[in-house]
């Protein structure tokens, strides 16, 4: 799933324009990015970040700042290193 802090509106045109599959969560007062410490690692100019999180809401991997170009194979390696 993805979460920001934009609203709903802007998440929606987001996935509508990149035809995401996956869901989006509205983070605006930012309890997810900070339970995850999101803030932290992406500074005061937030960047897209991935961050892969174990079932039991462990961060495993971080990618502070992500280009889109071949992410998503980045993530599912990492995935299946990690096993």
């Amino acid at each position: 799933m993805g979460v920001s802090a934009d609203t709903p509106e802007v998440q929606r045109r987001f996935i509508d324009k990149f035809s995401l599959t996956f869901p989006m969560i509205s983070d605006k007062a930012k309890h997810v990015i900070d339970a995850y410490g999101a803030r932290e690692v992406l500074g005061i100019v937030a960047k897209r970040s991935t961050f892969l999180i174990r079932p039991d809401g462990i961060v495993a991997h971080v990618w502070p700042r992500v280009s889109v170009e071949g992410h998503a194979d980045d993530v599912v390696a990492t995935i299946r290193k990690l096993g």
